[in-house]
């Protein structure tokens, strides 16, 4: 499937403040509590051990199920530095990471980043906890809006916002499901990240490890690795 740069609800300037805040948190809550960022921990984990560095840089763009989720699984002598797109800088030593977030940036900003960490000699790792296959698809328009329907009265911290604008008003069912769907089609798969790596200057520098790996529940994570030689 060929990535298309959509325009996704939550990022548009007319959806509310709070809406954005209620689905941020929901979808940290469920990916959480379903441990789904614990596949992500074998391709951090590796680039940390080889990077020989504890410390992790993350670009955060506060879209829910970021950093926030993996850290909880992390050894405790790893550190995070979370950078907003505001301040967003190579200044920093350790692991840059880009946690289920690489797709909301749009081709030029996508290489920007990486090239700017390759010049600042530090390791990368992106990971997507989505792929680019149809029974994601169909997950996202028929078990998500049910799993928010069923869920949303347990998430903490409870909101009776977050009540009202799921059963009264079913905002954020629909945003969810029709935000989840457009990221799929986003979503750099490993042939568009291998584009997007052999497009950049001095990657040669770097010994690069791109593809898919199972997340042991029946579907699989997207991934890059990127380690200076």
């Amino acid at each position: 499937m060929r990535r298309k740069q959509i325009l996704q609800i939550i990022n548009s300037n007319y959806c509310p403040r709070l809406i954005k805040k209620l689905v941020s948190e929901f979808l940290s809550w469920f990916v959480l509590k379903t441990n789904a960022t614990k596949a992500f921990l074998p391709v951090i984990n590796d680039v940390l051990h080889r990077s020989n560095t504890k410390s992790i840089v993350n670009l955060e763009l506060d879209i829910g199920a970021g950093i926030n989720t993996v850290q909880p699984f992390l050894a405790k002598n790893i550190t995070v530095k979370s950078l907003s797109k505001h301040n967003w800088n190579t200044h920093n030593k350790g692991v840059y990471t880009f946690v289920n977030c690489f797709h909301q940036l749009p081709v030029n900003k996508a290489k920007q980043h990486i090239e700017a960490i390759v010049k600042s000699d530090n390791p990368i790792v992106v990971v997507e906890g989505n792929n680019d296959s149809l029974w994601q698809i169909i997950g996202m328009t028929i078990f998500v809006p049910l799993t928010v329907l069923i869920t949303s009265v347990f998430v903490k911290p409870f909101q009776w916002t977050r009540i009202l604008f799921t059963y009264l008003i079913p905002i954020l069912p629909i945003i969810i499901m029709v935000d989840g769907c457009i990221a799929l089609f986003k979503l750099y798969n490993p042939r568009d990240l291998k584009t997007l790596v052999s497009s950049i200057d001095y990657s040669k520098k770097y010994s690069w490890d791109i593809g898919k790996k199972p997340n042991g529940r029946g579907g699989k994570i997207i991934y890059l690795k990127g380690i200076p030689k």
